[in-house]
């Protein structure tokens, strides 16, 4: 009845609970709500959702753009497997969506009742050249927004990430230069990536101090993989002196063994081949996967002892077997064994395309320039998909997904 899902961690709920009731109840109301959802869904489906009806839309997550000024290794979009390897920049950028479709979208969602939490990344969303025209579109509507960066241009724009946004998840993938900018590389040498994100680390502190704003919450993300396994503590060391958590991502892979089998059972369910988790396969995952568990608990006492901001694992795994599980058995689920992101989230791509995998999206429900959100979100593609995850179980592709076990 109970499966295993994603949770902010508890401690780190009773400290910011106070903070959060005294300045914006609507968004703790709506990240209560979310999490109540996810946890009581069996109970409000008995019959597992069957029949691929939603609940109401709890999140909206925008892929609002494929421009990035970055070719991170571990990335499935642009990484070096990245799906978008070799596509025309030309044809991505004018397939995006124009502010104003999206405003229209916005309106649709309000006129529905819903207001979920906006889920804003990329590609890299500050190459977005309307990007706050749209936060603060959505945030005059009492909606809560979160946004995944790089850090490019953040420093620049301090104030109006705190007029807008409620979360800013920060990709720092290294304590210096050195590390950092070998894992995120630019397009060009002239890229210096961690130099934004240091400056938009600083930045964001003073503005929030001198505004007296809690928001946004600066979390930066960080993936563990063999080039920065020994620097967890010098990357959080650096990152806690501005954050308010720390988020370390056991890499999302794929092997060449799951990826064909899923290939095969998307194209048994569904009729065609998909292509989006080819970008997911990679060596990233070559190194003492033993000690990461070990690092973990060093940086657990470290922000213990010192009052630092919490660090975070996901997955949460509880033990070494589990990490050395998590990155050498691609079916290991740990307890994550049932999705139920796509009765709750909308995935909206940059070109408008809609689907309900995050990370994996080449299932179609409908596209936000010819439908409105209530056509996508009941649809009978978008029932078809729940319908199958429901009553045939997981592909082999999710048990590595930030929908299964990041949602």
């Amino acid at each position: 009845m109970f499966k295993t899902r994603s949770r902010v961690s508890g401690n780190f709920v009773v400290k910011e609970l106070l903070k959060i009731m005294q300045t914006d109840w609507h968004t703790l109301a709506n990240i209560i709500g979310l999490q109540l959802a996810k946890e009581t869904f069996n109970l409000r489906h008995p019959l597992g959702a069957k029949n691929g009806q939603p609940d109401r839309l709890r999140q909206v997550s925008l892929r609002i753009t494929d421009m990035c000024n970055l070719r991170c290794h571990t990335c499935g979009q642009w990484g070096d497997n990245g799906f978008l390897l070799g596509k025309s920049l030309k044809d991505l950028k004018k397939s995006e969506v124009p502010v104003e479709i999206y405003k229209r979208f916005v309106d649709q969602i309000v006129a529905e009742g819903w207001l979920p939490l906006w889920y804003i990344w990329g590609g890299e969303p500050m190459m977005y050249p309307d990007i706050f025209e749209l936060l603060k579109y959505i945030a005059a509507r009492k909606m809560p927004i979160t946004m995944v960066t790089n850090g490019t241009h953040v420093a620049e724009q301090a104030d109006e990430f705190i007029d807008t946004c409620k979360i800013l998840w920060l990709s720092v993938d290294g304590p210096n230069a050195e590390i950092h900018n070998q894992q995120r590389p630019g397009v060009s040498d002239k890229v210096d990536n961690f130099k934004a994100v240091k400056a938009a680390l600083e930045t964001l502190s003073e503005a929030k101090k001198r505004r007296k704003s809690v928001f946004p919450y600066v979390v930066p993300i960080s993936v563990v993989a063999k080039y920065n396994i020994d620097y967890l503590m010098d990357i959080y060391k650096f990152t806690s002196q501005y954050a308010d958590a720390h988020i370390f991502y056991l890499s999302w892979w794929i092997d060449q063994q799951s990826a064909t089998q899923h290939s095969a059972d998307f194209k048994r369910r569904f009729g065609f081949e998909p292509h989006t988790h080819l970008g997911w396969i990679g060596g990233w995952k070559d190194f003492d996967h033993a000690v990461v568990f070990d690092r973990f608990e060093e940086l657990r006492r470290y922000s213990n002892e010192q009052q630092k901001c919490p660090p975070l694992m996901y997955p949460s795994l509880g033990s070494a077997d589990d990490i050395k599980r998590y990155y050498t058995d691609h079916r290991a689920t740990f307890g994550y064994d049932q999705c139920v992101s796509p009765y709750m989230t909308m995935e909206v791509d940059s070109n408008g395309d809609v689907s309900l995998c995050r990370d994996y999206h080449d299932y179609i429900i409908g596209n936000i320039n010819h439908l409105t959100a209530s056509e996508i979100w009941y649809g009978e593609a978008a029932q078809k998909f729940r319908s199958s995850i429901s009553t045939e179980g997981l592909m082999p592709v999710c048990t590595r997904c930030c929908g299964l076990m990041g949602y």
